[in-house]
C-alpha cells in the first residue's frame, strides 16, 4: 500500500504537530482537522468534511483523534457550558468521526483509530469534573468500539497521557519543570507504533507518563 492516508482530528497544539511530523516522516499522507474548521459535535458537518478529505486524499487508513477541551474550576463556580464543551470535544466528536470512517474501514477489512485520553480518563480530581465527564466518556466509547469492530479488522486504541506535554497549554497554565513533561515527539512515536502493530498483538489501551509522574 503506497502512502496511506492518516487523518488527525484535533490537529492543533503540540501533540497534533508532533503526530503530523511522525506520520509524514513514515510515508503517510497527513491531513489535519481542527475544531475551528469543523464543529466536531455536528455529525452532518463532520460527515461532509471527512467525505471531502477522503475524496482528495483517498480512504483514511488511520484516524488520530486528539481533540480535547481544558476546563478547570471549582464545581459550583464552573460554567455549565464547560461540561458541554468537554463532552462535544470528547466522546461526541469522536463518535461522529468514527461514524464517518468506520463503514469504509469495515468494508476494506482494515483501519486504525487511536483516541487521546488523559489522567481524567481514570479518575475525577477536584476542579476537573467537566474534563472527567468528557474523558471518562471517551474511554468508554473506545472500549465499546474496540469490542465491536476489532473482530472486523479495525484496530481501535486509547492512549492515556498521564502528564503534561512540553510546550502545551497545560504547562503554560500550571507550570512544570522540563524534566517532568512528556516530549510530544516521543508520544507521537508511540501512536505510530500502535498504528503499525501486527494483527496478532494489538494494543487496546496504552498509558504514558514520565519517570517523575506519580501514579
Amino acid at each position: 500500500m503506497s502512502q496511506p492516508f492518516a487523518l488527525i482530528a484535533g490537529s492543533g497544539g503540540v501533540l497534533g504537530d508532533a503526530l503530523a511530523r511522525q506520520f509524514s516522516a513514515a510515508g503517510y499522507r497527513v491531513a489535519g482537522l481542527r475544531r475551528a474548521d469543523c464543529n466536531f459535535a455536528d455529525n452532518a458537518a463532520v460527515s461532509r468534511t471527512i467525505a471531502a478529505l477522503q475524496e482528495k486524499h483517498g480512504p483514511a487508513e488511520v484516524l488520530l483523534y486528539n481533540a480535547g477541551h481544558l476546563a478547570v474550576a471549582p464545581f459550583l463556580e464552573q460554567d455549565p457550558a464547560a461540561f458541554d464543551a468537554c463532552w462535544h470535544a470528547g466522546p461526541a466528536g469522536a463518535a461522529n468521526c468514527a461514524r464517518a470512517l468506520l463503514p469504509g474501514m469495515v468494508q476494506r477489512g482494515r483501519g486504525v483509530m487511536i483516541f487521546t485520553g488523559a489522567t481524567a480518563s481514570l479518575r475525577g480530581s477536584a476542579k476537573f469534573a467537566a474534563m472527567a465527564v468528557g474523558k471518562f466518556g471517551l474511554r468508554g466509547l473506545t472500549q465499546a468500539l474496540a469490542r465491536e469492530f476489532q473482530p472486523k479488522g479495525v484496530h481501535i486504541a486509547h492512549v492515556l497521557l498521564d502528564g503534561m506535554l512540553r510546550g502545551s497549554a497545560s504547562v503554560e497554565r500550571f507550570g512544570n519543570a522540563g524534566t517532568q513533561t512528556m516530549e510530544p515527539d516521543d508520544v507521537a512515536a508511540a501512536y505510530r507504533w500502535i498504528a503499525e502493530q501486527p494483527r496478532s498483538a494489538w494494543t487496546q489501551e496504552l498509558d504514558l507518563r514520565t519517570t517523575a509522574e506519580k501514579f
